[in-house]
């Protein structure tokens, strides 16, 4: 796609932006020499939006509209990463100017009002994606995360790395990339947690996530194994995960589906079977796999790999109008977390 074919006017990026899920307000000081580059791609759940060009603002004041859409909205986060230039985002009572490396966090489920200028990349993610509680992300919202700390000043250029991977597209990169800013972005929040009073019970949580994600190919993994590798019980670990709303088993079943897709849209692994790839995530059994996946995405492993054959790992029919899925994963059998 040329730069050229993503260029818009000033009532076109008005419009762009009233007709998209938010309902969002736009307005420029420029609207006569207005010029815009507006690029949005989707990988997996994750909505990723570059932007460059006349400064403008964007103002979200009204509440989503019907319970369906608030749900959905208040479990996705925003997150901002200043490339160029300067943008400024005021949220909850608190404003983040914006130079470039820096990166911001913000809910689409709340006002906000964001003066951008220069050039941006910006993640709308569900927060299951970060692996980290919410409350955690929530102390973050409106913070400048300063370029000069080390973690954060890495994401710009995997950042800018990312934008030109999926110009190219096709390869299964792109999305290898999306996972390491995610992952980068979440070890960000912890380690910005803990310096700011991260209470012992997010500690434990976030050991805990790091375990789980460290064996998910495991198939025995257990309930019993994940509490003792993490010196505790039962009892307190089913206690820790309420604080995400979800069991320690509904977790390890949308972590292992959420690879499995991943890998049936990525190139790299094409030559392996769809039942190769559930058992290289846990999955001992194909057909239970088929319907847990069928059940979570809408479709089966095999429709959804022969839908993207041959094309990106990207829903471009989501330039204008993106919506992250949450999070429902299948009850697994007791016991065993498969």
């Amino acid at each position: 796609m040329d730069a050229e074919d993503r260029l818009v006017s000033f009532d076109q990026f008005r419009r762009r932006v009233r007709d998209a899920p938010l309902g969002l307000i736009g307005s420029s000081s420029s609207e006569q020499t207005f010029s815009l580059l507006m690029d949005g791609r989707r990988v997996g759940d994750i909505a990723v939006n570059h932007f460059a060009g006349s400064d403008h603002t964007v103002q979200h004041v009204v509440p989503a509209s019907n319970d369906a859409e608030a749900g959905e909205l208040s479990s996705t986060r925003m997150i901002h990463v200043q490339l160029e230039g300067s943008s400024t985002l005021v949220q909850n009572g608190r404003t983040a100017v914006l130079r470039p490396g820096d990166i911001a966090l913000y809910s689409s489920a709340r006002p906000f009002s964001l003066d951008h200028g220069g050039e941006s990349l910006i993640l709308r993610a569900p927060t299951s994606e970060l692996q980290v509680q919410e409350t955690l992300i929530d102390d973050l919202i409106g913070v400048r995360l300063d370029r000069e700390r080390p973690l954060v000043g890495a994401v710009a250029p995997l950042a800018r790395h990312l934008g030109s991977a999926m110009e190219a597209g096709g390869s299964g990169v792109e999305a290898r990339m999306v996972d390491a800013a995610i992952h980068m972005l979440g070890a960000i929040v912890i380690e910005t947690g803990r310096e700011t009073g991260h209470t012992a019970g997010r500690v434990e949580l976030d050991a805990v996530l790091h375990y789980v994600e460290e064996n998910l190919s495991r198939p025995d993994l257990s309930v019993g194994e994940i509490a003792a590798a993490n010196f505790m019980s039962a009892r307190k670990l089913h206690s820790l995960f309420e604080v995400l709303d979800t069991t320690v088993a509904a977790w390890v079943r949308s972590r292992r589906l959420h690879h499995c897709r991943r890998e049936l849209v990525d190139s790299a692994f094409a030559g392996l079977t769809i039942a190769q790839i559930a058992a290289r995530w846990g999955f001992k059994d194909a057909a239970h796999f088929s319907r847990a996946f069928t059940d979570r995405f809408g479709a089966s492993p095999r429709a959804f790999r022969t839908g993207h054959s041959g094309t990106p790992a990207l829903d471009l029919s989501h330039r204008t109008r993106v919506k992250a899925v949450s999070p429902s994963p299948v009850p697994p059998p007791a016991h065993v977390l498969a």
